[in-house]
């Protein structure tokens, strides 16, 4: 199709989730959908249907275990700054230091933040916790 001189090509790719083996509420089903193995067909590439496993529904229940846990996390304080050196390869003389967080979660330990960034950026706490860095790493200097 063509919208306002730009050609699009529109492919359709499905997560199926069922009720009551998947959940029993539309807010569930919703979330079963968006998450875990079952948005593995957009991964895949186009034209593509999956349907919810019993990894995809711990991988959600998982999911939507951090992200609760996420929400409480500035007021426990369980965030952390770790600087890695950043390094002149030809003189090897330190240059500047590079500001990673780590998430000091009270069950898991220290988690990295491959663990819980997507998570945060998918509820909407991404731009809190990248302002809470700045700060972080700001107050150090």
């Amino acid at each position: 199709m063509v919208i306002e001189g730009h050609e699009l090509y529109v492919t359709t790719s499905i997560g199926i989730a069922r009720s009551p083996e998947d959940g029993t509420d539309a807010e569930t089903l919703l979330k079963t959908c968006r998450r875990g193995d079952v948005t593995a067909p957009r991964k895949r590439g186009e034209n593509n249907f999956q349907f919810a496993t019993a990894t995809s529904m711990e991988t959600t229940s998982d999911r939507l275990i951090i992200e609760r846990s996420l929400h409480h996390a500035f007021e426990r304080e369980e965030f952390v700054v770790h600087y890695q050196p950043m390094t002149n390869l030809l003189t090897g003389s330190v240059v500047g230091a590079e500001a990673l967080i780590r998430w000091n979660h009270p069950e898991r330990g220290l988690m990295p933040p491959d663990d819980f960034i997507p998570i945060a950026e998918e509820c909407g706490l991404i731009l809190s916790i990248g302002e809470w860095v700045l700060r972080t790493a700001g107050e150090a200097e």
